[in-house]
């Protein structure tokens, strides 16, 4: 705070005088480490209640002060004329206000801001805009990531359905040269209550129970069926597995 004038205005009834203080100040706002340079008056009177405050003329000044910094403080430097409209409809609802043995009449001000608060007020404004897109993007991600987790590695059929219509992660639609035909037959297909599938969920919930050792003896098992009914290429695979549990 800085430069404070004060100056009793003239009265006929000396009870009831009241002063009028002047002074400048660099209130913050809400945007961090960024000030409003304020020139406030305030006109105040010593309280009719209690005793008489030797010190009354800062009393006022602080007094005027509090109640605007608490109101700036949720202001920004970027809207100095909305942050006096809004200062000045709340001071209005407050006044008279009394405290430490004075009585405020009436607080007006005017609100500036220099450029290099302006500029840093729209440099921390991009920074938490490009800080919520960041946060958007973690939550797309984690939903995806859980739907993922939730949906498809649980069902081999949704899975497979759903690289058959993905298209757009927004607006989603079959892929670009998609054939119809086939797409239906492929629904089918990897309908969840197709032959197949059922059994595919079915051998992996049954293997899934099983111990280390139970599992290696059931793929020994179904590598030895493979063979047997011909299928060398599919044994392969099963034994490739084996080695790779």
């Amino acid at each position: 705070m800085k430069r404070r004038r004060t100056r009793r205005n003239d009265t006929s009834e000396p009870a009831s005088q009241t002063w009028t203080s002047i002074f400048h100040d660099r209130p913050e706002s809400r945007d961090t480490g960024l000030s409003f340079d304020a020139s406030l008056r305030v006109e105040w009177r010593h309280s009719p209640h209690g005793p008489t405050n030797p010190d009354a003329r800062h009393a006022a000044s602080r007094a005027a002060r509090l109640l605007v910094e608490k109101h700036l403080a949720s202001e920004s430097v970027l809207r100095v004329a909305a942050a006096e409209q809004e200062l000045s409809v709340a001071l209005r609802d407050q006044l008279p206000f009394h405290r430490e043995g004075v009585e405020l009449l009436s607080v007006s001000m005017t609100l500036r801001v220099d450029d290099d608060a302006v500029e840093g007020a729209r440099l921390m404004e991009r920074a938490r805009h490009e800080f919520e897109l960041d946060e958007m993007d973690r939550r797309q991600a984690r939903a995806r990531v859980e739907f993922l987790r939730n949906e498809l590695l649980a069902d081999p059929s949704a899975a497979r359905l759903y690289t058959l219509v993905q298209h757009s992660a927004r607006l989603g639609g079959p892929a670009d040269g998609s054939d119809p035909e086939e797409l239906v037959r492929q629904i089918h297909q990897w309908h969840p209550d197709s032959r197949w599938v059922l059994v595919a969920r079915t051998l992996h919930t049954f293997i899934d129970k099983l111990t280390e050792d139970n599992t290696r003896d059931f793929l020994k098992i179904l590598r030895s069926a493979m063979t047997t009914l011909g299928h060398q290429q599919l044994a392969e695979k099963i034994s490739a597995a084996e080695e790779a549990e």
